[in-house]
């Protein structure tokens, strides 16, 4: 089990702090899990999420690890990169420990390649039809991503509305990317709705909005559970 897939399985069932990048600062699990995504000046994101992210996402940097800064214990994973065998074991080589990709031109050898040993999540497209919910509904990915990044008002039921559908589409965690920082208020709906992390631009908010953030989700309720969420099956490589 991945570093991450144990975090998000931890806070669903609320149980005790895992050994994620922010551990150190609290006795207890956030009610939603923190990541910090980071684009354009790498090491200005980083910094900016120090002490207060459970997890870093770099965004696409280039489409290759080299040049990457010394992550050192940190936990963190790839964005933007297409899910395909080379991808896959390219940047779990780098040590990711998961990526999100878009849906288009994923591979199913891919997932073959990724289980156990790496997370693998998917940007919900826009406007998804029910076809590509029934797409991402059957794939076997561990969490989808709903971006809400372009927002740059207060949420409104429609947006939260656009949440609370993808949770329920699916078995798949959920997260959702912000822009604007939300309010406790939005935040404990968001939580309600089904999202179990916030993904939010570490360099945009900078280390004390940064850190903000995860003080609100660390006071936030916590929702319990509605009910187990389905074992997904480690598929075996077979090597050609």
């Amino acid at each position: 089990m991945t570093r991450l897939r144990n975090l998000l399985e931890r806070i669903d069932q609320g149980g005790a702090p895992s050994l994620g990048f922010g551990a150190a600062q609290a006795n207890r699990l956030p009610a939603m899990a923190l990541i910090a995504r980071c684009s354009g000046d790498l090491d200005a994101g980083l910094a900016a999420a120090s002490g207060a992210a459970d997890a870093v996402v770099i965004a696409a940097p280039g489409g290759s690890p080299d040049g990457l800064p010394d992550l050192g214990d940190l936990m963190w994973g790839v964005g933007g990169i297409p899910l395909t065998p080379e991808s896959v074991v390219l940047w779990r080589g780098a040590g990711a420990d998961f990526m999100v990709s878009p849906p288009a031109g994923a591979l199913v050898d891919a997932v073959n390649l990724a289980q156990p040993g790496l997370t693998h999540g998917m940007r919900i497209p826009d406007d998804p039809d029910d076809a590509m919910w029934r797409t991402l509904a059957s794939a076997p990915l561990d969490f989808l991503v709903r971006d809400k990044s372009a927002m740059t008002g207060p949420w409104t039921l429609d947006d939260l509305g656009q949440v609370s559908d993808a949770s329920g589409r699916t078995d798949n965690y959920l997260f959702v990317r912000v822009g604007v920082r939300p309010s406790v208020n939005e935040l404990v709906a968001l939580h309600q709705a089904g999202a179990v992390a916030i993904v939010a631009e570490a360099s945009q908010l900078g280390a004390e909005g940064m850190a903000a953030l995860k003080s609100d989700l660390m006071s936030l309720p916590r929702v319990q559970p509605t009910g187990r969420r389905r074992v997904r099956p480690t598929l075996d490589h077979q090597p050609a």
